[in-house]
């Protein structure tokens, strides 16, 4: 690679194949280009004796100029050096200030690492302590426990067995429930039937019709309410709620016992639109059916024949049922009439 040198007067590039041939000029540190050297040569080299004075002047003006500008270009290189070497004073204070400050910021951030650090290991050793004194508490917990677990072992057969007698006895139970679910058919298909029995021997024991006194076609109704088939009476009571009869009284009143629970709903009904005052203690009677439907139709019947209310309802509880029923027994004692039996 070929070194540059520059001209210390114009600055120029000198490449360091004219230094070689002899074109330009290097002292040390300092170099002269081709150019300079011709005027310098020009300005120091005398011409022959036979010149007039006059022509050595204008040669001494030039070597004059051409030292002026070798001093300025001196004194120019003076003045960069002198300030470079202010400029690198101020960066080296600039810098050894930066340096300070960095030792200072280091020196605080050291401080508040041990700091921390020295915080740090306090909780570290407390809650190691804590940690070991759990481990501690958990190892005697596991004593305890391998000691509990020794004394259940025993109990294992024990609980084999156990489990076998449990196992036998849901069988057992279940079982029972279905006896208990058989009987319960059972009883209900007696109760069916005592009702039924019930029913046809209020039939049987009412006061037959007098024959003058109803019409073949009431006549007809009246033999439908004993029908088997539970639509023929349904038909058969609701035709007869057309005929506002009090001597049908006594025999809509028994259709509150039928086996079919239509059949006691549009007999409470019917009883209420006739206003029959002597079936209240059948309607009260009534008030406990076992359709909850069946018994609003019958405490509107009482409601509509009394024009009070008691505040029965058969969505209640079974406390509350019963004590409306109470006070409409209540109240029949009071309203009764005089020639009630």
């Amino acid at each position: 690679m070929t070194d540059l040198h520059f001209c210390n007067f114009c600055d120029q590039s000198v490449p360091i194949v004219k230094l070689d041939s002899g074109d330009a000029i290097r002292h040390g540190g300092r170099v002269i280009c081709p150019t300079c050297c011709d005027t310098l040569s020009m300005a120091t080299r005398g011409e022959g004796g036979g010149k007039s004075s006059g022509s050595m002047i204008f040669p001494l003006i030039l070597g004059m100029i051409a030292c002026g500008g070798v001093i300025y270009l001196y004194l120019q290189q003076d003045k960069l050096r002198s300030d470079s070497a202010n400029n690198l004073s101020n960066s080296v204070i600039d810098l050894t200030g930066a340096i300070a400050d960095q030792e200072m910021h280091s020196n605080e951030l050291e401080q508040s690492l041990r700091d921390n650090l020295s915080t740090h290991q306090e909780i570290v050793t407390s809650g190691f302590s804590n940690l070991m004194g759990n481990v501690a508490t958990i190892n005697e917990t596991l004593v305890e426990l391998r000691s509990q677990i020794e004394g259940l072992e025993g109990l294992a057969d024990g609980q084999v067995g156990l489990q076998q007698e449990t196992r036998a006895l849901r069988t057992q139970m279940q079982l029972t429930e279905d006896s208990v679910r058989e009987i319960r058919k059972g009883l209900e298909f007696l109760r069916d039937g005592f009702a039924d029995l019930e029913r046809k021997m209020v039939v049987a024991t009412a006061a037959p019709p007098k024959k003058s006194g109803f019409s073949s076609q009431v006549q007809k109704l009246l033999t439908d309410l004993k029908a088997d088939d539970p639509l023929t009476r349904v038909a058969a009571i609701e035709e007869l709620g057309k005929h506002q009869d009090p001597a049908l009284i006594p025999y809509v009143e028994p259709m509150l016992q039928d086996t079919y629970e239509m059949n006691r709903f549009y007999a409470a009904y019917t009883l209420g639109e006739w206003q029959a005052m002597a079936s209240v203690p059948a309607l009260i009677e009534a008030l406990d059916d076992d359709f909850a439907f069946v018994a609003d139709a019958v405490n509107e019947a009482l409601v509509n024949i009394a024009k009070e209310d008691m505040g029965f309802d058969s969505k209640s509880g079974a406390s509350d049922r019963a004590k409306a029923i109470s006070s409409w027994a209540d109240w029949w004692k009071k309203n009764a009439p005089k020639d009630t039996p």
